[in-house]
């Protein structure tokens, strides 16, 4: 039967997607895991666009699908311009992948970006996430953190081993000793930056593992965005204060001072977008960083500070930032933005959204809804208190970061899963422990992460949690499918502050008049079309949804 199948998906994508040629190999890849049951596995978007349309086509010309190959070329322009979209181009390069001569030009280049090639790998993301909340056990000998979670299995010490440094003076010695003294007080937020920009910048630079790239501490504080004294003819600023200097040196040398080691002997590091692995045996501990052509700032003849480097990563971890086993996603750059104290918690659910998205990229599984509380969920993520005390505050929080990371662009709408959640929340007492922490939240990623404009087109695809056995179903008789409520849910018009907003200028009515047609006070209206409600009920989001959709 599947011999039979995979003839059938050969034929039809010679016929209708001639200029894709790998099409055929994902297709074929997805099809033999989903006809072996395995309930887990989400084939490539672009197939699940391809079910849905021939189901489509099937409901509305009685057509089989088992007897595609026989209708299909009378459908061809229809299918292609539905899939097209969902198609993933392999190896397609990108403004955010090119080489750039200097940092200078890198950085220029990166502050018209809103997204940046960064480590995406599960040790980087974790290692990350370890720095970040300065999870180093200080009670041991040496400063160590162990990292466990799936196949992964590693150790990160925080070392004052310096043999390694090649300096050329005392004075940068002493200098460099003074700011790695303070290593361990200085795992932290900013610090976990840091990491981003050094890898982002080595990313866009490095044409092998072993290479050097300047670093300036002004290239971080660019990138951050925050003001120079003064500012040259690009627009790069400079003239920074010394203490900012000092505080992006300090976690810098911070990085060099972390050594990490793989425990588990043959680990299997899973490429998750090839479904393939590299054995990679048990080594030694190895720097984070690696330094070298340290200099020393002097005012007169004093050594005031250390302000530029050269720096690439170790070896284990350029092995995920370069070449065949790279694992990098897209991460916003207004993470870097963001204050390291104030809003750590931004920065860290952004962080680690960038990092779920590479993993959902290959099946586009993007609106799997994420948990609210858990060992999983996102408040353990930002590790934000969870004391039912403060249950009011703590869910308003939650909300204004996410709203926060909507108006930055990071993420392109939430809401919550559960469409009666607040409902409950009003009617029960322990709402916060049964209810609220229970929950789940929904969260769109923006375009430049999709690559899909519209969001009906990505909602028609992944809006239903759809169980294990649906796709193998699809391929066995498409019959009812959830494919098929997802199309109706498409057709209608959903419900947002500019379609409401176009909809009632376009009948000609007044907010009073419009108001009155769906049964809502016009100043709840009013309010909404201004995008001042954020959580509107959903008995009024219902009413304005008969509204919008009336013939």
């Amino acid at each position: 039967m599947l011999n039979t199948l995979q003839n059938k998906f050969l034929n039809v994508t010679k016929t209708v997607f001639p200029d894709q040629p790998q099409l055929f190999v994902e297709w074929n890849e997805d099809i033999r895991h989903l006809m072996a049951s395995e309930g887990d596995y989400q084939p490539c978007q672009s197939l699940k666009a391809f079910f849905v349309i021939m189901d489509r086509l099937g409901k509305d010309h009685q057509l089989k699908f088992e007897n595609m190959e026989q209708w299909v070329q009378d459908y061809k322009d229809e299918i292609r311009s539905f899939v097209l979209p969902y198609i993933r181009i392999v190896g397609e390069e990108t403004t955010l992948n090119s080489l750039k001569s200097s940092n200078r030009q890198v950085i220029n280049s990166l502050l018209n970006q809103n997204f940046a090639d960064s480590g995406s790998a599960l040790l980087f993301h974790r290692l990350r996430e370890t720095i970040s909340k300065n999870e180093f056990d200080i009670a041991t000998e040496i400063p160590t953190a162990k990292i466990a979670e799936k196949a992964l299995e590693a150790t990160a010490q925080v070392r004052s081993e310096d043999a390694y440094l090649k300096m050329k003076s005392n004075a940068a010695i002493e200098q460099w000793k003074n700011l790695t003294s303070q290593a361990i007080t200085s795992m932290d937020d900013l610090t976990a930056d840091i990491f981003d920009i050094v890898s982002i910048l080595w990313m866009q630079q490095a044409t092998h593992k072993d290479q050097m790239i300047h670093f300036h501490t002004d290239d971080a504080l660019n990138l951050r965005r925050l003001q120079g004294r003064s500012e040259d003819s690009d627009g790069y600023q400079t003239s920074y204060r010394k203490k900012e200097r000092d505080d992006i040196m300090k976690r810098l040398a911070a990085l060099t001072t972390i050594w990490i080691r793989i425990e588990r002997e043959n680990l299997r590091f899973i490429n998750e977008d090839q479904g393939n692995f590299e054995e990679i045996g048990q080594v030694q501990f190895n720097p984070l960083f690696l330094v070298d052509s340290v200099t020393v700032a002097y005012r007169g003849d004093n050594p005031i500070g250390i302000y530029e480097c050269s720096i690439r990563p170790g070896e284990l971890l350029s092995n995920f930032l370069f070449g065949s086993q790279k694992s990098s996603g897209l991460l916003a750059l207004k993470t870097l933005e963001y204050h390291p104290t104030k809003q750590k918690y931004h920065k860290r659910l952004s962080r680690y959204l960038s990092w779920q998205w590479r993993i959902r990229q290959k099946s586009a599984d993007y609106l799997r809804a994420y948990h609210i509380g858990g060992e999983k969920g996102l408040l353990n993520v930002m590790d934000l208190d969870v004391n039912p005390r403060y249950g009011s505050r703590i869910k308003e929080q939650f909300e204004e970061i996410l709203d926060t990371l909507q108006m930055d662009g990071i993420i392109k709408e939430w809401s919550y899963k559960e469409k009666d959640l607040e409902q409950q929340i009003e009617q029960e007492r322990n709402w916060f422990a049964n209810t609220w922490l229970k929950a789940r939240v929904q969260i769109i990623p923006p375009t430049e992460i999709t690559g899909i404009g519209d969001d009906r087109d990505l909602l028609m695809i992944e809006d239903h949690d759809y169980e294990p056995v649906n796709f193998s179903t699809m391929l066995k008789g498409l019959t009812e499918t959830e494919a098929a409520a997802s199309i109706e849910a498409v057709e209608e018009t959903l419900v947002t502050p500019e379609n409401i907003n176009k909809e009632r200028i376009d009948r000609g009515l007044s907010i009073s008049q419009a108001a009155n047609e769906m049964g809502i006070s016009h100043s709840t209206l009013s309010r909404y079309e201004r995008n001042l409600i954020k959580r509107p009920y959903t008995e009024n989001i219902e009413k304005m949804k008969e509204w919008l959709n009336a013939n």
